[in-house]
């Protein structure tokens, strides 16, 4: 590894590790796109159907956020196929 001009190390990629893919990887560990995101789910507070998409993106890259309309509560879900 060589020197900047500050005395940190420069990197040079060769720490760098290439990732390889999962041999058997399913649907499962394939994000859904946006558009591919359910208009309604069951709110897991109240059981009700009556719920939106209320933003793409939740707390984190993997989830999504509804709204239910019947108890008026904003909830999140995974963006993945597969779920239950």
């Amino acid at each position: 590894m060589s020197k900047r001009k500050d005395g940190r190390d420069e990197d040079d990629g060769s720490r760098r590790k290439e990732s390889t893919p999962v041999s058997g990887a399913s649907e499962l560990n394939t994000p859904l796109h946006t558009e591919e995101l359910p208009a309604a789910i069951e709110c897991p507070f109240c059981g009700s159907r009556n719920s939106e998409q209320f933003s793409t993106f939740g707390s984190s890259l993997s989830l999504t956020q509804y709204y239910c309309n019947a108890c008026r509560t904003v909830f999140e879900a995974f963006k993945w196929k597969g779920q239950g």
